[in-house]
């Protein structure tokens, strides 16, 4: 599931239409992470470094889903993608992570967690939504 500008979503539907569990959902995520060839040893190289992460939730123009990015503060040297709003660096860009503004908190909380707990971050990524940092995140 890899479009020209990173994977989607995995599908959350099984064959009989029943809703996977969501940490399954977020567990195949990073498995596609890891075995893409520019995301996997991007992640690597900045958990390697201690780098911050941060989830930026965002549209594009023109565009009715939200994708999520998986970036760095800027002044790591571990990103491949351009710069973005916010001083923020692209390590990973997943499509059609989610349909509404609403779904920001509870997606990427969930995806925070579950990197968190893989990559054994220090710290829990930075919650964004459109470059910007979310309240209390």
């Amino acid at each position: 599931m890899t479009s020209a500008t990173g994977p989607t979503i995995p599908e959350t539907r099984s064959p009989e239409g029943a809703s996977e569990e969501p940490k399954l959902m977020f567990e195949r995520l990073i498995e596609m992470i890891e075995s893409h060839a520019t995301y996997g040893p991007a992640m690597s190289r900045a958990v390697m470094q201690g780098a911050p992460i941060v989830l930026n939730y965002h549209t594009h123009t023109g565009e009715s889903t939200y994708c999520v990015s998986i970036c760095t503060k800027m002044g790591f040297p571990v990103a491949f993608f351009e710069d973005m709003d916010g001083g923020l660096e692209e390590l990973v860009h997943v499509r059609e992570f989610g349909r509404t503004e609403q779904e920001c908190v509870p997606l990427t909380s969930q995806l925070s967690a579950e990197l968190q707990g893989h990559y054994k971050l220090s710290a829990a990524p930075e919650l964004f939504l459109n470059g910007k940092p979310l309240p209390a995140s």
